[in-house]
């Protein structure tokens, strides 16, 4: 299987490749618990400690669904959406890989989100 990441040369090893996706997880998950720290603090100007990182919860739990949600239909469908794209003559530049990897940020931010938020509930003695 081709690697999503243009810079990887093909004949990588697995475990240089599982060494790739878990430092670039690890990095996108780190800017999730920024995001997520950010709003649940951001939002405690405006409403109580629970109903700040109640709804920061909220929004990290949407962008982690979404992330998933997407990610699995670009796996599901990318192909076929590719030859629907060749055989209709339009080039929109979306490929699936492109569109995995962009799910795969999605989602990991996501996942830091709502540990963030959830780690802020419990610092906050909600």
């Amino acid at each position: 299987m081709p690697s999503t990441d243009r810079t990887v040369a093909v004949s990588t090893t697995w475990l240089e490749r599982i060494s790739r996706l878990v430092t670039a997880a690890t990095r996108w998950v780190a800017v999730g618990a920024v995001l997520g720290a950010a709003v649940s603090l951001g939002l405690l100007t405006v409403w109580s400690a629970r109903g700040a990182t109640d709804t920061a919860f909220a929004l990290g739990a949407l962008v982690l669904g979404f992330g998933v949600t997407a990610w699995s239909t670009a796996v599901g469908l990318g192909r076929t959406i590719e030859g629907m794209q060749d055989r209709l003559d339009v080039s929109a530049g979306w490929t699936e890989a492109s569109a995995r990897e962009a799910f795969f940020v999605v989602s990991w931010t996501g996942a830091g989100w709502v540990v963030a938020a959830a780690a802020a509930s419990i610092l906050l003695g909600v």
